[in-house]
């Protein structure tokens, strides 16, 4: 099993370790419900090394990255960052790229790429498959980079204080757009600092080389972050109705049905999958649609697990994708795929299972009490 170069704090912060892929990460502290309470009401930082990080190079890196992707990179400029999604020929998904542009000079075009760490292998081959003339290189640096992802309303103000800019006139880190981003310096060293909010809490992508990750934590932590385990992330992801890699985001989905056309654009030009989902966008023929369910209390004792199937009056119309127990909501909760004509916000609906029954209602994304 791998393990980030924090795995010391974490078993010094009395950590119950969990796997995820390859990985050994810290599934949460001494209690998960402090940390469900801070992340939503104060700072929280997160040990998220395990992602993937592709560094992408070459003449001709944001162009080729526009025409396999579905979000418009035409355009961008160093310390812009974007949300595009691989698709296959027929609009499926393949992955979601949080792309960070570096350089985009005319000789010399360089991106970073965060992805899930499951994803890493396909993406690096359907990337490779793909260039052919194109002066595009690829160098996969998951293992060399650590990633801290610091949230809360006021994170800014224990990260501003440590982090210095070249930009003379820079100094209010909360206002840059979302997935931008600034190259500056904490201990000496460079570390590039990323808005994020992708479960719908503000919060900053903080990236740098493996040696300074202890020092960077240590200042967090210092500063009042509490830190959080793989168990609350998962619980803010389905809360904000955001999709993951080998769940929600497969080749069974297109990223419409997924909520993720914000990332999609209609006016670029041709990409792959682009005429399928051009079609869909203008005839109005989406199919299904990722919504969230809470399950009733008292109403029905079956189980329910990841792959069980969604009916409305002995009709199948979906799948549970992500399940997880809510702190806040005190019941579980899950993300699926359902037919579009049932998902609708308070629809009842049963979820089945090995021959058992529980109900549940549709929620539409986020979820909120």
């Amino acid at each position: 099993m791998k393990r980030t170069p924090l795995y010391e704090i974490h078993l010094d912060l009395g950590a119950e370790f969990d796997s995820y892929s390859d990985w050994e990460l810290p599934k949460h502290y001494v209690n998960p419900v402090d940390e469900y309470k801070a992340a939503k009401t104060s700072n929280v930082i997160i040990d998220r090394t395990y992602l993937g990080k592709l560094r992408i190079f070459g003449k001709d890196t944001i162009d080729f990255l526009n025409r396999i992707s579905t979000n418009d990179l035409r355009g961008l400029s160093p310390g812009m960052g974007i949300g595009t999604v691989l698709t296959d020929e027929k609009g499926k998904m393949i992955e979601l790229l949080i792309i960070y542009v570096f350089e985009s000079r005319e000789d010399y075009q360089e991106v970073l790429a965060l992805l899930s760490y499951e994803a890493l292998e396909k993406v690096k081959s359907w990337i490779d498959k793909l260039v052919i003339t194109d002066d595009v290189r690829l160098e996969d640096v998951t293992d060399d980079y650590a990633i801290i992802s610091a949230y809360g309303h006021n994170i800014h103000e224990i990260i501003e204080p440590n982090f210095k800019v070249d930009h003379r006139h820079f100094t209010d880190i909360s206002k840059m757009p979302i997935h931008n981003f600034v190259r500056g310096f904490a201990f000496d060293s460079e570390v590039v600092l990323a808005r994020t909010n992708e479960f719908l809490i503000p919060g900053y992508n903080l990236i740098f080389k493996n040696d300074l990750s202890v020092e960077m934590w240590k200042l967090l932590y210092s500063g009042g972050a509490m830190p959080i385990g793989r168990e609350i992330l998962e619980m803010l992801r389905i809360e904000a109705g955001f999709p993951a890699y080998g769940k929600e985001i497969t080749q069974d989905y297109n990223p419409l049905e997924a909520n993720l056309g914000k990332y999609v654009s209609f006016t670029k030009g041709c990409y792959i999958g682009q005429e399928v989902l051009a079609r869909i966008d203008s005839y109005n023929k989406l199919q299904k649609k990722l919504v969230g369910f809470i399950m009733e209390r008292d109403r029905g004792k079956g189980k329910v697990r990841e792959g069980a199937q969604v009916y409305v009056n002995d009709e199948a119309v979906g799948k549970i994708t992500s399940l997880v127990y809510s702190y806040g909501f005190q019941r579980l909760i899950a993300l699926g795929y359902i037919k579009i004509n049932h998902a609708v916000q308070g629809e009842k609906v049963e979820i089945r299972y090995d021959g058992e029954v529980s109900s549940a209602m549709i929620v539409i994304p986020p979820f909120s009490i």
